[in-house]
């Protein structure tokens, strides 16, 4: 092998030996996140429509049922995540979020994080009018022969701060618990009234007939707490 043969052996060896040494780390963590959420958002508007008609009304502070999950690249100080809530805490309402979210690390050890960022993404609240009726609805209900629904979605924010503690670890699964403190903000549509078909328990089809003159466009706000359980998987 001649002088030029040596060194570009040599320079690929070096080279690869570089890379090697600043090649970023692919691992990163899963987690698995289950909580309640405790928010005073709510719309005192239809409060006072469901209350007249008889309906129950939005708790002041509403309860949530969330799901997340969310991923950390080993070498970032950043969190990926996407989360579905519903509201648990009344009976003829419901309420759910499809939210994706970014956080940045302030603090990231084995066992304690602490996050600050926030999530955005759909919300939607959908009221079933099984009970009293004003007189134009009464109209539309005999019309269509059907129960009628109000509707409403829009744009959900949540900036929040997120602290997880992890104190028991069984091989690369950890488990532990987390808390929030957000700010919510729906910036919902006017309520629509339509009509939904219930197929196996489930509403869909939602068809809607008209905008109520009775109802108003209102977005909500309020601080949010959380907490719940989550579990932490080190994937490499």
């Amino acid at each position: 092998m001649n002088l030029r043969g040596y060194l570009f052996a040599f320079l690929l060896t070096a080279g690869g030996s570089a890379y090697a040494q600043i090649r970023p780390d692919s691992s990163f963590s899963i987690l698995i996140n289950s909580s309640l959420s405790f928010t005073h958002a709510n719309d005192p508007h239809i409060n006072r429509w469901l209350e007249k008609y008889g309906y129950p009304t939005e708790p002041h502070v509403p309860t949530s049922l969330n799901f997340e999950v969310a991923a950390i690249p080993a070498d970032s100080r950043l969190m990926y995540s996407l989360r579905v809530s519903t509201i648990t805490s009344v009976s003829n309402l419901t309420s759910y979020n499809f939210m994706a979210g970014l956080y940045a690390a302030a603090i990231k050890t084995k066992k304690f994080l602490l996050f600050a960022g926030a999530s955005a993404g759909y919300h939607a609240d959908i009221i079933v009018l099984n009970g009293q009726l004003p007189p134009a609805y009464q109209e539309l209900a005999a019309n269509y022969n059907t129960p009628l629904a109000l509707r409403r979605s829009g744009l959900s924010l949540e900036p929040a701060l997120r602290a997880f503690w992890y104190p028991l670890r069984f091989g690369i699964v950890q488990v532990g618990v987390f808390g929030g403190l957000g700010y919510d903000v729906d910036l919902n549509s006017q309520w629509r009234l339509g009509t939904y078909s219930n197929d196996h328990g489930r509403y869909s089809h939602f068809q809607k007939l008209n905008k109520p003159t009775d109802q108003q466009k209102v977005s909500e706000h309020g601080f949010s707490l959380n907490a719940g359980l989550s579990l932490r998987l080190d994937l490499r």
